[in-house]
């Protein structure tokens, strides 16, 4: 944050300046989703650095808006303090107890009880864990009472989250809502502490888009999404929307292959095809009557027969705008033969999606990336990663974002990597990150109903990074309406996919007519 206001600087753009950006943001946002603040409570508690600040300028504006608020200093602050000083004169009363030996909570806990809404301004970026006293024991206490009537908003990292390492203190504040400041942090993405922030809103606070600045990432949002939605002209046909050609399936993963069919059908693709064994798509049929298909069948007196059925693919692949390959696929000798012959290849490919299967036929071969087309999609989950990268699986996880981005660039691929708040990262160093951290998802066939979703929208899109966005934020909107319904498990695969169309009306009912 330092060396961005050093930039900033060098704009005329003061640092005084962002954090009066910052408290207008802030209040913005708050104001936008608390609705009227006529007569609205609000508890603001401030810590001593530009957290504090942020939340004393919020405050402000927030009281000349009409909400009754008062801030609890809770941390020494510089004298003379200019930004209490003035929002004390636009309507906050404050207590200050931030010179005392042990911060009793009792002698504020009714404001806590009839609060509506607190803002945590505590700690910011800058705090290193644990958290001392006498904050710890304070903090612990309003833990303790479990005061359930007010909404949390933390100022860009909830008190008691470290930004750079995504840990925790066992006191840390857990908001509803977490409003980061300019551009996402690690602790945003990464767990444990991306889980723990709530609903995360990124906060415009003036930093010029021109600056560059490439450690963070932007956040899927529905205004985003819904803007580039493929258009569809009333007068089309289904010629004007896409072909997926979809590779996959065997005797243990019949299904897999078809739901990614079904999915990319629901985002209005125009014809899905699925490529299998002979044996299979009788079954296959009886799942997905609306895909048609390619019979593969093997001829195992040949050298190598999986060659062949790759050609066979091939002859027909160039009325197809996009080849999703590896749901359900296997890894067998024949599996492994149609992929090599048809994917690392010197063949001419569509949009080129690889999923499941691909990605472990995939890390059996060296440099692969260099035999892949530029700016294919790679969708794995942490496991397929693992493999992929030859790193474990906790170090994949301690910073998703940081090997999603490094990948990407090196292997010249779009990087899906699936999980809590999905990462998209792009060759050219751009990552944009899915808010969505849904168990729901925990189950059997969704990453082949995500798969066939971005398939779906790269058939109506030239843009690969657009597809995978769409994909992913649609996946996870799908799966947060149907959490509403029906808890955190119990959902079917083919109930998600069958939720994607209704999602899509929402984005582009919003993009029409506003949100409501």
């Amino acid at each position: 944050m330092r060396e961005l206001e050093a930039k900033c600087e060098t704009l005329g753009i003061s640092t005084n300046q962002l954090m009066d950006n910052a408290g207008l943001s802030i209040a913005e946002k708050i104001s936008k989703i608390m609705g009227v603040l006529k007569g609205l409570k609000i508890l603001a508690l401030v810590g001593s650095g530009n957290n504090g600040a942020d939340c004393l300028i919020a405050s402000g504006h927030l009281a000349r808006w009409g909400a009754s608020v008062t801030a609890i200093i809770l941390k020494q602050r510089d004298q003379p303090d200019l930004r209490l000083d003035e929002a004390v004169r636009m309507g906050v009363s404050y207590v200050d107890r931030s010179s005392e030996r042990e911060i009793s909570f009792s002698s504020v806990e009714i404001l806590f009880k009839e609060a509506h809404l607190i803002l945590d301004g505590i700690l910011g970026i800058g705090a290193t864990l644990p958290i001392r006293e006498p904050l710890k024991t304070f903090l612990s206490e309003f833990k303790s009472k479990e005061i359930s009537k007010p909404k949390i908003f933390s100022i860009d990292v909830p008190s008691g989250a470290d930004s750079d390492t995504s840990e925790l203190d066992v006191s840390a504040i857990k908001p509803d809502v977490t409003l980061a400041l300019g551009f996402l942090k690690p602790c945003h993405v990464n767990q444990p502490a991306s889980d723990f922030c709530g609903e995360i809103s990124v906060c415009d606070i003036g930093v010029p888009s021109n600056l560059g600045f490439q450690s963070y990432a932007n956040l899927m949002s529905d205004e985003h999404i819904s803007s580039i939605l493929p258009v569809r002209d009333k007068f089309s046909h289904k010629g004007r929307f896409g072909k997926v050609m979809v590779v996959g399936g065997s005797d243990n993963y019949i299904g897999a292959p078809a739901l990614a069919a079904s999915s990319a059908l629901k985002t209005g693709a125009g014809l899905a095809t699925i490529a299998s064994y002979d044996n299979l798509i009788p079954t296959m049929g009886t799942l997905i009557p609306e895909a048609t298909f390619v019979r593969l069948k093997p001829d195992k007196t040949q050298l190598k027969p999986g060659s062949n059925l790759a050609r066979q693919i091939f002859e027909i692949l160039g009325n197809y705008n996009v080849l999703l390959i590896g749901c359900g696929f296997g890894v067998s000798k024949i599996s492994r033969e149609i992929f090599e012959s048809l994917v690392l290849s010197d063949l001419e490919l569509p949009q080129l999606v690889l999923d499941a299967d691909a990605l472990n036929l995939l890390s059996k071969v060296s440099n692969w990336w260099d035999r892949l087309p530029d700016n294919s999609i790679v969708t794995p989950h942490p496991a397929e990663m693992s493999r992929l990268t030859r790193l474990s699986v906790s170090e994949i996880q301690s910073d998703r974002l940081a090997v999603s981005k490094k990948f990407a660039e090196r292997w010249g691929v779009i990087v899906v990597l699936k999980g809590a708040n999905t990462v998209v990262s792009t060759p050219n160093g751009n990552s944009i990150i899915s808010p969505v951290a849904n168990s729901i998802l925990s189950s059997a066939g969704t990453g082949d109903v995500l798969a066939g979703i971005i398939a779906g929208f790269a058939a109506q899109l030239s843009d690969p990074l657009a597809a995978a966005s769409l994909g992913v934020h649609v996946h996870g909107k799908s799966a947060a309406e149907l959490s509403i319904k029906m808890g955190s498990s119990g959902m079917l695969a083919s109930e998600l996919a069958a939720e994607v169309p209704f999602i899509i009306k929402k984005l582009r009912d919003r993009e029409r007519f506003g949100s409501t």
